[in-house]
């Protein structure tokens, strides 16, 4: 008996003998034209159809999902912007340090022994009342009768009181007291005087140097924001420049201290003139009068 079997992509021929009364069955190999021819054969014969092209016309469109995107549509949110932190200068009006400070002024020439002569002339008059005076009182007791103006007389006593001014007309103790109060006098005024023309050069320069460092100091404010140099340099120039600022307040509380001082030693007359004329020679220089 004979039996073929095909396979897809593979040709074998089957083949039979017999042997002892049984038939064995055995693969009888092909040709290698032969194998070829039966292979290609099968092959072609397994191969997928293709299936019809769809029609564009009547086919359905393949819908796509909409894509999703986590974050919000629109400009992007930005972080608020830094502000750092911005060293003011100590009076704060943002001076520009390319302007010129102002000039130093030169403290005026003031004739000290005039004004000194001018306050010891004008001092209030003197009592004329200087004198030393000295007073005794004695108790004298007389006893005794007494002739009355009736003519009777009486064993009552006569008692009397006495008072005895003296007035001498030369006192060392009250020339030495007069010579005392006048040369302390004389001191206050030599004192004042000297104070008042000190305290008007040391506030000329207070001005000029208050000028020159706030200058130096808007110039420093401008290099630190910048970050040229560390706020160190801002911080010197800011104490710098309030020690000058106090130096100028104390220099103009002398001058209007010793102002006054000399004013309140004449008499109210003189005291208008001469307070007029150093509060004219004591002005700020370069300040506006409003």
């Amino acid at each position: 008996m004979t039996q073929h079997t095909p396979s897809c992509g593979f040709l074998s021929l089957p083949a039979s003998s017999s042997a002892g009364g049984k038939q064995a069955w055995y693969w009888a190999g092909l040709k290698r034209s032969a194998l070829v021819v039966g292979l290609l054969g099968p092959i072609s014969a397994c191969a997928e159809i293709p299936t019809k092209a769809p029609d564009p016309e009547t086919a359905q469109p393949v819908k796509t999902a909409p894509f999703y995107w986590p974050w919000s549509d629109g400009d992007a949110q930005q972080p608020p912007k830094a502000k750092p932190y911005r060293l003011p200068t100590l009076a704060g009006d943002n001076v520009a340090f390319q302007d010129e400070p102002a000039k130093p002024v030169k403290a005026p020439h003031i004739d000290s022994d005039a004004v000194f002569k001018y306050v010891l002339d004008c001092f209030p008059e003197t009592s004329k009342w200087n004198l030393d005076v000295s007073l005794r009182a004695q108790l004298a007791k007389s006893g005794g009768a007494l002739l009355g103006d009736d003519g009777s007389e009486t064993e009552l006593g006569s008692s009397y009181v006495g008072i005895v001014a003296k007035l001498p007309l030369y006192s060392a103790s009250e020339i030495s007291r007069e010579k005392e109060r006048e040369y302390k006098r004389r001191m206050d005024v030599a004192g004042n005087v000297a104070s008042f023309i000190t305290a008007i050069a040391s506030r000329n320069h207070a001005v000029r140097e208050l000028a020159l460092y706030r200058s130096l100091e808007a110039r420093s404010a401008i290099r630190v924001q910048q970050g040229i140099v560390e706020v160190t340099e801002q911080v010197q120039y800011l104490e710098k420049v309030a020690s000058a600022q106090e130096s100028l307040i104390n220099d103009e509380a002398k001058i209007m201290e010793n102002r006054l001082k000399l004013a309140g030693m004449c008499d109210p007359v003189n005291a208008a003139t001469i307070n007029a004329w150093l509060t004219k020679v004591s002005a700020v220089p370069g300040r506006k009068k409003h």
